[in-house]
């Protein structure tokens, strides 16, 4: 089985709302092999109505979240644009194998990245490339996986994004970012709390890494590209009927209704 009848199987298998056990027959050999299989991955999407890439998602920010999938990285995933809604959208559970919610600090990219030969060496050099904020919610379908899925697979299915919720944006010091506190709510209760420093101890540090790791695929990051940061905080699994909320000081607050 080549990469690309791997990325069918992944692609049908989340298309069609199928659990994470029936990913078992597929092996991948190595984060390489993972990361051509997100490119077909992403192509598929492209393909069947989704459009073209609108910004990128970063996921295993935190070590204890790493360690689940026994990795010492992050991972990406690419964001298509039409999945990229405004405050106070209305999903349908039933679109979901797995419905998951995240509170993000995202990032609009302000000016292409160049592809710089050897990459960045620290946040600071990508600043100038920077600008806006905003609090996000990301939408996430695990179909079921828990802890079982493995670094690779995470890698392959595109890093389960099923797209995001994106306030108005604002601009703040991109360094202060790691001291911003949040909150993920559901139902009018607190779910969950965090702090920007909570994502590879400051979200300037997720976008470096995404830059850097793009750059490698051959990729880039674009002018309007929303970035992902990482949750703040742990993922909830809403219910019908729930609203989820992402409050995040300085940076506003988004919703998203489940029914």
């Amino acid at each position: 089985m080549n990469f690309q009848d791997k990325a069918n199987i992944l692609y049908n298998n989340c298309k069609n709302l199928k659990p994470y056990e029936l990913d078992a027959s597929i092996e991948i050999k190595n984060v390489d092999e993972a990361y051509s299989i997100q490119d077909s991955f992403i192509n598929l999407k492209r393909k069947d109505g989704y459009g073209d890439i609108g910004g990128w998602k970063v996921a295993l920010t935190n070590p204890e979240m790493q360690r689940l999938v026994g990795v010492d990285n992050p991972v990406e995933g690419a964001i298509h644009k039409p999945l990229i809604y405004k405050n106070n959208v209305t999903v349908k559970l039933n679109s979901y194998c797995h419905l998951g919610a995240e509170a993000e600090i995202a990032i609009k990219i302000d000016k292409d990245i160049p592809s710089k030969i050897n990459g960045f060496n620290n946040k600071e050099e990508i600043i100038p490339y920077l600008k806006e904020v905003m609090v996000a919610l990301e939408i996430v379908d695990d179909r079921n996986s828990g802890s079982n899925v493995t670094y690779e697979k995470l890698i392959a299915q595109n890093s389960m994004n099923h797209g995001c919720i994106i306030g108005e944006s604002v601009e703040i010091d991109l360094m202060t970012l790691d001291k911003l506190e949040g909150e993920l709510i559901v139902s009018d209760k607190v779910f969950g709390r965090g702090k920007g420093k909570n994502v590879l101890h400051h979200p300037l540090n997720s976008v470096l890494y995404l830059v850097n790791n793009l750059i490698k695929r051959g990729r880039n990051l674009y002018a309007g590209d929303i970035v992902l940061t990482g949750s703040i905080s742990t993922t909830c699994w809403p219910k019908s009927g729930d609203k989820v909320e992402a409050h995040i000081e300085k940076l506003n607050s988004v919703s998203m209704n489940i029914f």
